[in-house]
């Protein structure tokens, strides 16, 4: 009687991917040398270390430190460090109390100073001196002092300045006025500070057209000891300059 052909088994169903659930074969690991008597035993390696992928086997404990570890190299290092800086520093510092060298040269001469003009050797500044340079030094940009006439004892003070010209007619004009307060207001200081009567006091005050070559006088004025002693020159008050005075002459072209 004939038998019935075999069945094929089924196939057994696969993991994902395809590939059989199977353990890696990993070649035997050959066990290590036996410890000779006497020799210790080699220090145990912390959970994940792996070695240097050099293939140079790690440093054993108990080795030399390098050399910049070392006391001696760190003393050299610190030799080092304080030479350079020695040789630095004072590349920075220095200079800094050298005054700067006058430059001269042959088209212009020495740069000039603001320096006050020096007095007669041997003696101490007169009165009329020393109320040019306070009146000066007041003044500033408005203008430059040319003369101080104060007679010892006497009741009137004449100052006459040069108005420095401004880049256009009006700001000239406001020099002018600036320079009336500023003059004003160092006479009036300094004869608080002297005591005393107050001075009748003239102003005179030259201006140098385009052209000339010579200033001309453009501003007289004159103001009695009581204007002197009361009025308020401050420079906010600048355009009453003319008007404080008790009298004025005034050049057209000054009356803007």
């Amino acid at each position: 009687m004939e038998q019935p052909p075999e069945q094929p088994s089924k196939p057994q169903q696969q993991p994902w991917g395809g590939q059989p659930w199977t353990r890696p074969q990993q070649p035997p690991r050959e066990p290590p040398p036996p410890r000779a008597w006497g020799e210790p035993p080699a220090p145990r390696q912390p959970w994940g270390y792996r070695p240097p992928p050099s293939g140079k086997a790690p440093k054993p404990p108990g080795a030399p430190p390098p050399w910049y570890r070392h006391p001696v190299g760190m003393l050299l290092i610190g030799a080092a460090a304080v030479i350079l800086l020695a040789l630095i520093v004072p590349v920075f510092t220095s200079g800094g109390d050298t005054p700067a060298p006058t430059v001269t040269t042959g088209a212009f001469g020495a740069p000039g100073t603001t320096a006050a003009p020096p007095t007669t050797a041997g003696r101490p500044p007169t009165a009329e001196e020393q109320l040019g340079q306070a009146v000066q030094a007041e003044l500033g940009e408005a203008g430059r002092v040319t003369s101080v006439t104060a007679p010892p004892g006497g009741n009137q003070v004449t100052v006459t300045w040069d108005i420095r010209r401004a880049g256009s007619r009006g700001l000239t004009e406001n020099n002018a006025r600036f320079g009336v307060m500023r003059i004003m207001r160092t006479i009036q200081e300094t004869q608080l500070t002297a005591g005393g009567d107050a001075p009748r006091v003239r102003l005179v005050g030259r201006y140098q057209p385009a052209g000339s070559t010579t200033p001309v006088t453009v501003v007289r004025l004159r103001f009695d000891p009581s204007t002197v002693e009361r009025a308020d020159f401050d420079d906010r008050n600048y355009l009453e300059a003319f008007e404080l005075a008790d009298a004025a002459v005034v050049h057209p072209s000054f009356r803007g």
